[in-house]
């Protein structure tokens, strides 16, 4: 009678994760999602190290592959509508959690590379651009992309962070060269690179990101890649070699005068 009441041994292995979901008074389930995206932004902060120096100025070029392989549909629609809808959410958290870095957009097909926006903290116009540019043709250029992305980073400030991080469908690239002496450039200027392949493992990308001091992940579905991709939204930590440096900030004071004074409508 004990057994039949336990169930099966495989009944043990799901968690039964659509129990957590209430309705609220209106039927909604909303609420109940709204919760569960907050518990794991919780979750993801207390799961940081702490005792750690972190960079609070990032400059970040996110790399989007344009090619074929990104209208795949093994994610739903496709590979590259995926990766526009989690980019809205990435960008958003990013912006919450270092309100003073910027990011840029850097797209590649038929074996170029074309940096679409510039370093800012304007998240709506990174989107929007990103997706009039969402056009899928040919094969990347993972070279000419970290070379774009380097050139641009090179001129950043040594108090502040120089990342790349490289959404990559394809298992091919079509270079120029020696992407590895690209590498070296990277080396010699302390870019960061990572890289999210959505497709299979490949190599090169991991030797990228072991001698840039990057990450390198293949994602399984897309609420892995979600996953993956939000764990570049916490600062990295600070270089032990970075430049300090004090930055003059200023902030705004309310005066009540008498004086007549000139105003802007």
């Amino acid at each position: 009678m004990d057994e039949e009441e336990k169930g099966y041994n495989w009944e043990t292995e799901y968690e039964r994760s659509w129990e957590a979901l209430q309705e609220d008074a209106q039927g909604s389930l909303q609420a109940a999602v709204d919760d569960i995206a907050l518990r794991a932004r919780r979750r993801r902060i207390i799961d940081r190290p702490s005792n750690i120096r972190l960079g609070m100025m990032r400059h970040l070029f996110i790399v989007v592959d344009l090619s074929l392989a990104m209208e795949e549909t093994d994610m739903w629609p496709t590979r590259l509508d995926v990766t526009q809808k989690l980019l809205k959410d990435f960008l958003s958290e990013f912006f919450n959690q270092n309100p003073i870095s910027q990011v840029g957009i850097i797209v590649t097909k038929n074996g170029r590379a074309e940096k679409i926006t510039n370093l800012s903290g304007n998240s709506s116009l990174h989107l929007g651009t990103l997706k009039e540019a969402a056009v899928c043709a040919g094969e990347p250029s993972l070279q000419n992309a970290l070379k774009l992305a380097t050139d641009s980073l090179k001129h950043m400030p040594g108090h502040s962070s120089r990342e790349i991080l490289v959404l990559l469908g394809s298992l091919t690239s079509c270079d120029p060269g020696d992407i590895f002496q690209t590498v070296d450039e990277m080396k010699s200027l302390n870019v960061q690179c990572s890289i999210v392949g959505l497709a299979a493992a490949v190599h090169v990308c991991r030797r990228i990101c072991q001698l840039t001091q990057g990450t390198y992940n293949v994602c399984l579905d897309e609420t892995h890649f979600r996953d993956l991709l939000f764990s570049h939204v916490p600062p990295p930590p600070a270089e032990s070699g970075m430049e300090a440096s004090l930055i003059r900030m200023g902030f705004p004071q309310h005066h009540a005068g008498t004086a007549p004074a000139l105003c802007a409508w």
